[in-house]
């Protein structure tokens, strides 16, 4: 009798595991979540080459079978759950098996990948079950050589009896010429996250790739690295800024080399297109401005771009499951345009009913000391010897000034806010609060000394030689419309 309870408990845990078995396999069937079918294990490589190093980025992607067999392992508390310090664990584990069938030579020299980085993530599958990503940067030294041009071969082994996605893609750096590739210089799948629907009958199976590279031009009879879609591949150009924080080692130094460098290129990011170098300098036209004022101006914008460099990578960093910066980045911009538009809408107005003569204001011009508060500003008057009219200009006011300085720094860079959430992620907080400070401080800067040089030169519209000059009358109207239609562009664009 003890027997039979055996076996019809024995024959109970069989029915079980099967309707686990065919229940996973329906699932599978049925909900088919992963593009490839929940069996697939999906590789994808990117090589790159720079003068001295070459890098890889690797990424594994298991669907939810794989996973689920592989979840045994990771579990080793058994709980049901896959922990944090688990997962961690098992990317540790299987790195180094991984990383050592990853195959790349140059010029028939083995090169040793060294990691960077890794992250491991469990998005979620059919019927809820998780699956597995796995990603390693790596990272290798060119061999000496006095050879100008070099050959490099590269074989992913990994895995090579499980059914997938092989991808592999070569990325053309500054500086540096790919030709003679069988691989191409773009992906298909965005590193495994979008596989495209008329492919998935025939995946890509490139598991090796040659090319050549040079840093000088290419042969003649050589065919440059292209795209899969046949045009020439453009190469990578690097984030110099966002790169400062990945320095292996910090020193006195550096940091001091760090913050030149982070002075200089936010300085010239705002010599770049949008930055609000036509509003500054069109604002401070005909205006009544000081050095005061634009200093005040460069202030305002150093402190908003910084704080919403913060502000931005703090809510990436701890609710990037909820809120995507690619959704807040415009609604920025359009507050950023609504402030350009309603300051350049108020002075239009302003100094169109100046130049017209509706308005009066008093004020003292030269060594003189005349009072015109009973005198439209456009009217006829003498005073040292000197028969003119004065150009309308409208006193500065620091709510304007506020309004401009903050839609100059509201939007904020994204190499500043990539080199951000580089610092949180390396542990260099501090350095990285440092360097995007003295980054905005160098955007502010420019557009102060933009701001200074309008100001100036705007001192010459209260010369009696030109006050008469119709044209000359016209520019701070001109440039008050011109704000206008800045901040009516960063609305459009915005929505757009």
């Amino acid at each position: 009798m003890l027997s039979g309870f055996h076996k019809n408990r024995n024959m109970m845990r069989k029915k079980i595991l099967l309707f686990v078995v065919l229940s996973i396999l329906a699932l599978a069937i049925s909900a088919a979540a992963h593009p490839l079918g929940n069996f697939s294990v999906n590789h994808y490589s990117r090589i790159e080459v720079e003068k001295s190093k070459v890098k890889l980025r690797a990424v594994l992607d298991m669907a939810e079978i794989p996973t689920f067999q592989e979840s045994q392992a990771i579990d080793t508390d058994k709980s049901g759950s896959l922990s944090e310090e688990e997962l961690n664990h098992y990317a540790e584990k299987i790195s180094t098996a991984y990383i050592a069938n990853l195959l790349l030579s140059i010029d028939g020299k083995a090169i040793e990948l060294r990691p960077l980085g890794k992250n491991i993530s469990l998005p979620a599958g059919a019927g809820n079950l998780p699956t597995i990503r796995l990603e390693w940067d790596l990272i290798g030294d060119l061999p000496d050589s006095e050879n100008q041009i070099r050959r490099v071969k590269y074989e992913n082994k990994n895995n090579p009896e499980r059914i997938g996605w092989n991808e592999i893609v070569v990325g053309r750096t500054s500086g540096i010429n790919i030709f003679d590739s069988t691989a191409f210089g773009s992906g298909i799948t965005d590193e495994l996250k979008a596989y495209p629907q008329e492919t998935l009958s025939s995946p890509l199976t490139e598991r090796a790739a040659e090319f050549s590279f040079t840093s000088n031009t290419i042969p003649s009879n050589s065919k440059i690295l292209q795209n899969r879609d046949g045009h020439i591949s453009a190469p990578i150009e690097k984030d110099k800024f966002a790169e400062l924080i990945s320095v292996p080692e910090i020193t006195p130094t550096i940091i001091l080399f760090g913050l030149l460098v982070a002075f200089g290129l936010g300085a010239a990011h705002a010599l770049s297109p949008g930055h609000g170098k036509a509003v500054v300098g069109a604002y401070l036209i005909g205006s009544r401005g000081t050095p005061k004022h634009a200093l005040f101006l460069g202030a305002t914008v150093t402190v908003t771009h910084t704080l919403g460099v913060f502000a931005l990578g703090i809510v990436m960093y701890f609710a990037s499951a909820y809120i995507l910066p690619e959704r807040i980045m415009p609604y920025l911009s359009f507050a950023s345009g609504l402030l350009v538009l309603f300051i350049g809408l108020t002075l239009f107005k302003n100094r169109l009913r100046s130049i017209l003569g509706y308005e009066t204001s008093g004020h003292h011009h030269g060594e003189d000391s005349h009072e015109h508060d009973d005198l439209p500003e456009n009217s006829t008057h003498t005073h040292g010897g000197s028969t003119h009219t004065h150009v309308p200009p409208q006193q500065v006011t620091w709510r304007n000034l506020l309004a401009l300085g903050i839609s100059g720094g509201l939007l904020p860079c994204p190499s500043a806010l990539v080199l951000m959430l580089s610092a949180i992620n390396m542990n260099r907080i501090g350095y990285g609060i440092v360097l995007t400070l003295v980054f905005s401080l160098g955007l502010a800067a420019t557009l102060t000394a933009v701001g200074l040089v309008f100001l100036f030169g705007g001192r010459i519209f209260d010369s009696p030689a030109l006050s008469n000059n119709r044209i000359v009358k016209t520019v701070p109207v001109f440039s008050a419309f011109v704000i206008a239609c800045v901040g009516a562009v960063i609305c459009y664009n915005s929505l757009v």
